[in-house]
């Protein structure tokens, strides 16, 4: 119990830069630092899943309304679907070809379209419409929704902890700078009277 006792009492003492009439202006400002990084720190967790839970809600609406303006419907091919000059068989599973489908008041609507390599010219393919049958993306999914939330909390995180640990820094580095100039000058005081009575 001792032991904890010390252990705990020595992690204050560093933090708070022990303590004294030797307890410089310049320690209880670097504490004040320390203080306010771990304030802010902390804060970072609670904020980043407001951010997340933000961009979970947004994502959530955006999905539900695609899926509303968004349908499915059949594409037939105009050519065969070929593998790209660039790919092989084994690492492409579909390639682009052009094909035509109907619009809502069954005009033709044509365009490129993703179709499994190897389809032919006449095959069905199912394609992501708007409702003026334009192609479009497919609706967000649960898992693309769950990516984007994660996401966006994961960058506000981190983001804060970045930002707090480099001011941190950039004030350590700056005190550290004052504490040389002014031991320079206060040696600069002192030293020909100790170089005096020394000699």
């Amino acid at each position: 119990m001792a032991h904890d006792t010390w252990t705990v009492g020595r992690v204050l003492r560093w933090f708070t830069l022990g303590s004294g009439k030797v307890k410089r202006r310049s320690d209880r400002l670097q504490v004040m630092a320390r203080v306010l990084l771990v304030c802010t720190l902390t804060t970072s967790v609670p904020i980043a899943l407001a951010v997340g839970s933000a961009a979970h809600a947004q994502a959530r609406s955006q999905a539900a309304a695609e899926a509303a303006a968004r349908h499915q419907q059949d594409a037939r091919l105009l050519e065969d679907a070929v593998v790209p000059p660039n790919g092989t068989q084994s690492d492409t599973a579909t390639a682009a070809a052009m094909a035509v489908w109907s619009g809502p008041l069954g005009e033709r609507r044509q365009g490129i379209v993703p179709a499994p390599v190897g389809a032919k010219a006449g095959a069905l393919v199912p394609v992501w419409v708007d409702r003026d049958a334009h192609r479009t993306r497919k609706p967000l999914t649960d898992g693309e929704v769950t990516l984007r939330s994660v996401g966006w909390a994961v960058v506000t995180l981190v983001g804060f902890c970045v930002f707090s640990c480099g001011a941190y820094r950039c004030f350590r580095i700056g005190l550290d700078r004052s504490r040389s100039r002014r031991w320079a000058a206060e040696w600069a005081a002192v030293e020909p009277r100790w170089n005096r009575q020394v000699s």
